[in-house]
């Protein structure tokens, strides 16, 4: 078990000044892996009794012990696959079954009420599978723009208005470049859907809807850093869709 794993089993107890302080440590490991709790507690503009409550929340004894638990999983590398094929077939299934739970009449409210959709996506990849989105909602009647790079996202928060939506797709819901650029247009009573790996996320955090999809990492004798595949959230997209063609039907 690694800290996100750990993060995702405790999440409903954890209080919002909680789930920030792990938004950090989730994006800055190796940082607490060396950190003092007095130095994470100034980064966090938090208190050293806070990080001691939320360790024993995760259920460490104390900081030393998070710590420990933290350097440990860091050293740990990805294995390959054994079945890289099943996990793909379960990154789809596990994805569906989430979708089960989420709220899509509200989702539908919110696309249906949007003036303008705009939609980004933070990498390559998350980029294409909107840009096919962006296309199934203008064969549903509504438009949407596709935001092209970071540096046109930053630019874009004096031109959406509440009366848009915007739709955030992010594999880790950390991605450093769209942090502030997300806090301001949440600041700004944006509409916003977060689109993003399970877990506590500052992007999710912020957005007033969260979707999740599983993107399983492995390895290949090719390459160490661990590869991603999104297939997952070409089916989320799918279904989102699906379900306001049937809102659409059935009002």
């Amino acid at each position: 078990m690694d800290l996100q794993e750990l993060v995702n089993k405790h999440h409903n107890r954890l209080s919002e000044t909680e789930r920030e302080i792990l938004a950090f440590m989730l994006n800055n490991e190796q940082f607490v892996a060396d950190s003092t709790i007095s130095v994470l507690a100034h980064k966090t503009f938090t208190s050293t009794s806070s990080i001691i409550r939320l360790t024993k929340k995760l259920g460490f004894s104390g900081f030393a012990e998070l710590k420990f638990f933290v350097k440990s999983s860091l050293s740990s590398t990805y294995e390959p696959n054994a079945d890289f094929l099943k996990s793909g077939r379960e990154d789809i299934l596990k994805t569906y079954e989430g979708l089960q739970s989420a709220d899509f009449d509200a989702v539908s409210q919110m696309l249906y009420r949007a003036r303008t959709i705009y939609c980004y996506g933070t990498g390559f990849a998350q980029r294409n599978a909107i840009s096919e989105f962006s296309k199934s909602m203008l064969a549903c009647g509504k438009f949407t723009h596709v935001i092209p790079a970071s540096s046109e996202f930053r630019g874009s928060t004096g031109v959406i208005t509440p009366e848009d939506l915007m739709i955030i797709v992010s594999l880790s819901g950390e991605t450093a470049s769209a942090l502030d650029t997300v806090k301001t247009l949440a600041a700004r009573k944006i509409p916003i859907i977060a689109i993003t790996a399970p877990g506590v996320n500052t992007i999710s955090s912020a957005a007033d809807i969260s979707l999740h999809y599983i993107a399983t990492p492995t390895v290949t004798k090719f390459h160490r850093d661990p590869f991603h595949s999104f297939v997952a959230l070409s089916v989320l997209l799918d279904y989102t869709v699906r379900q306001y063609i049937q809102f659409l039907e059935s009002n």
